[in-house]
């Protein structure tokens, strides 16, 4: 599987169904018809995107987004969700954090506050990362894993470990200096004032 075929069938997922689960039900029964070559690309495609936003700077964004309800757990679905908006925007945050303040969806999020949230708002996308393992056992009656781990990739089942400097997660002066634009946008300078 290509780049350009992976970031169509998720771009093809967003245009059938807003719904989370919805998405997850399409993306599994189209991988689900592919070759199963195909469907191990997905999932090393999906860990190489997975990887382009698994810094400890991105789970400050994630952690500041979520209004500081973002575990490693859930970093790791809010990675699948920020995948899930499309490579333009996986690109520009994995580019800098900070981008997330750009993102039309974390701009409404944090307009009306992680309190005012319902659980399907909240920006984790959980199913994702079961997508290629359901289809591969469709389409073959096997594992997965052990195709890939035959293929030598190790799919990426959580996020971390992160590497270089980490801080305190709960610092206002970090998220600040660090994530300015996210920061304001969340609030911070009211909360500062």
């Amino acid at each position: 599987m290509d780049l350009d075929v992976f970031w169509a069938l998720l771009d093809q997922s967003a245009s059938a169904s807003s719904d989370q689960h919805e998405r997850r039900v399409w993306l599994t029964s189209r991988l689900a018809l592919l070759p199963p070559g195909d469907i191990c690309g997905f999932e090393t495609l999906l860990s190489a995107s997975r990887g382009r936003v698994n810094t400890f700077l991105h789970w400050h964004a994630a952690y500041v987004v979520c209004d500081g309800l973002c575990s490693a757990d859930r970093f790791f679905e809010f990675q699948s969700w920020v995948i899930g908006l499309g490579h333009e925007v996986l690109a520009s945050v994995a580019a800098s954090p900070d981008a997330l303040a750009g993102v039309p969806a974390v701009r409404t999020l944090l307009a009306v506050g992680a309190q005012s949230w319902p659980d399907a708002a909240w920006p984790l996308w959980e199913g994702l990362s079961g997508v290629a393992r359901e289809a591969f056992f469709l389409a073959t009656g096997r594992s997965l894993d052990n195709a890939l781990a035959i293929l030598g990739h190790v799919p990426v089942t959580d996020a971390g470990p992160f590497t270089g400097e980490v801080w305190d997660l709960d610092s206002p002066v970090e998220a600040a200096v660090r994530l300015p634009r996210l920061w304001e946008l969340s609030g911070g300078l009211e909360e500062a004032a």
